[in-house]
């Protein structure tokens, strides 16, 4: 068994009573692995998240890093090819 720790908002979440879940248990599990969306499950005041596991990207655990140096948007236009440098280089040779 896998120990996951996550926080959910309330904003989107579906509330029912365990005896709800009990009698349409397979109709909700469908529903909550196709929409992706969880339910919250009550049940003596307490209060329990079905929701689909989150499994992260192969990419994930690297870290970020600031590579870029000044504005990220003059990147845009940015030509990678200079016509006019590469003519120069030519003439040297």
């Amino acid at each position: 068994m896998k120990c996951v720790h996550a926080s959910f908002s309330e904003v989107f979440m579906e509330q029912i009573t365990l005896t709800a879940l009990r009698q349409n248990i397979f109709q909700i599990a469908d529903r909550v692995l196709a929409t992706g969306e969880a339910v919250v499950i009550e049940r003596d005041g307490k209060r329990l998240v079905l929701a689909p596991e989150v499994v992260p990207g192969v990419l994930d655990h690297l870290p970020r890093r600031n590579a870029i140096i000044g504005d990220a948007d003059d990147l845009v236009n940015i030509s990678a090819w200079d016509k006019d440098a590469w003519q120069d280089n030519q003439n040297d040779l």
